[in-house]
């Protein structure tokens, strides 16, 4: 395919990157070419230093020719613009980042299509969406649901207590279990296991089950005396805050506390929510943070635009006994650092964006796409067309990716978990776990 991908920071970069792997024809745009020199000189693809609004800079790069046009600049009228512009030209596929909430509501979506804004992406309310998932249940790192919870893929931190470690996966996880363990992460390295693997202390594990087990494997995995999250301390007043805040149920307690006093009152404006107090002062306030009860709070998230304070904030948390915390991370060579102290939910809207985008490239029918930013892996969803090579051989015979495993499937509404004799059928929506270069292939078996 032919991209183009205007705006060369964090989510341009992160995702020209991961194009590159797919060996796409990809072009940067960018005002200053001091963002995209070095990866100029380490991916294949081409970068020029223009105005991404340009129309002779648009012809110039070819737009009337490209498959996708992603407009990822920080300044939503650029990304609107210069989307419009290319698909005037002949793009066949555009895609906007905006920051405003409106613009993403049903009612307007149809509007920006019209115009030649084919999808709306907002990094910040994916983020948010995330987040509120993520704090709802205190002893899981993430959670994925498949067609209304029939299916849940959840990535649990295991320690000394778990039941459920070293021992071979193959007495551990038979075909009647209730449960499958699609992935392990171990330290730096993602491991799609196999019988004679075992589960370790501080493996941050995945499992695909159903919502009726998932009781069970909180029990085995030792998670058992972790409190229901009831009160809530948000650092950092973004737009990712205010949209978390909405998102969250009305039975928490919040408490976003902003520096900026301005800031604070619009803040009050946008929530407007009984169970949302917001509160001028400085996070890393160890007192404020003691005036304000951090200790008899379930869940601590860090949200400001600085990835230090965000870690080192959730550090001092947990040694305030927080059982959850959450970080955002702006910048991804923080991740493993992150993960080795065991701050907890990490999220990044870099690859939260990357992976909205990326599913439109595949070949196949994905539903959605979530990245897994400790694993470096991706999960899908697949829907199964008539006639794809995944439906015409049980799953042990099709010679799928080796980075790839198949952990679950949602046939007439229920949800079941699949093993080699399965045969997938058309209609079935289909989980998949992928480490990251696998993704794509994958698809072509269900294309």
């Amino acid at each position: 395919m032919k991209i183009i991908i205007a705006g060369a920071g964090s989510v341009g970069t992160h995702l020209a990157k991961l194009l590159c792997r797919e060996h796409h024809d990809i072009t940067l745009l960018d005002e200053r070419a001091d963002r995209f020199e070095e990866l100029v000189n380490n991916y294949d693809l081409m970068g020029r230093a223009v105005k991404p609004t340009s129309i002779e800079a648009l012809k110039s790069v070819g737009a009337k020719d490209a498959d996708l046009f992603i407009g990822v600049t920080p300044y939503e009228t650029v990304n609107l613009t210069a989307c419009m512009l290319a698909k005037k030209m002949g793009t066949r596929k555009t895609v906007a980042r905006i920051e405003s909430y409106e613009y993403i509501s049903p009612r307007n979506r149809d509007f920006f299509r019209t115009v030649g804004v084919d999808s709306l992406i907002m990094p910040e309310m994916i983020a948010a969406r995330e987040i509120a998932s993520s704090v709802q249940r205190s002893w899981i790192r993430q959670w994925w649901e498949v067609e209304g919870s029939e299916l849940v893929l959840m990535g649990i931190k295991v320690r000394d207590n778990a039941q459920i470690l070293n021992i071979p996966l193959k007495d551990l996880c038979g075909p009647e279990a209730p449960y499958h363990i699609v992935a392990i992460k171990r330290a730096d390295e993602t491991i799609i296991p196999h019988g004679d693997d075992e589960l370790h202390c501080y493996d941050l594990v995945y499992f695909m089950t159903t919502r009726k087990y998932i009781p069970y494997i909180r029990e085995i995995a030792g998670k058992n005396d972790y409190p229901d999250v009831r009160n809530v301390i948000v650092m950092g007043g973004g737009e990712t805050s205010v949209y978390a805040a909405r998102l969250m149920p009305d039975y928490m307690r919040i408490k976003i506390i902003e520096q900026d006093l301005d800031r604070c009152h619009e803040l009050n404006r946008l929530i407007d929510k009984s169970n949302v107090l917001v509160i001028h002062g400085d996070g890393r306030d160890l007192s404020l943070l003691m005036d304000e009860n951090i200790s008899g709070t379930e869940a601590f998230i860090a949200l400001t635009g600085n990835t230090e304070v965000n870690i080192l904030s959730c550090l001092a948390a947990k040694r305030m006994h927080v059982r959850k915390t959450v970080a955002m991370l702006g910048n991804m060579n923080f991740v493993s650092m992150a993960e080795s102290l065991d701050i907890g939910t990490l999220i990044n809207k870099q690859t939260i964006a990357a992976s909205y985008i990326y599913q439109m490239m595949l070949k196949a029918d994905v539903t959605s796409v979530k990245s897994l930013v400790v694993a470096n892996a991706d999960v899908a969803e697949f829907q199964v067309k008539a006639g794809s090579r995944i439906t015409r051989k049980p799953i042990k015979d099709l010679h799928l990716p080796k980075g790839c495993t198949l952990g679950g499937l949602v046939r007439d509404g229920e949800g079941q978990l699949v093993n080699g004799n399965t045969q997938v059928q058309e209609g079935d929506h289909v989980v998949a776990f992928c480490l990251n270069a696998d993704l794509s292939r994958l698809s072509t078996f269900f294309a």
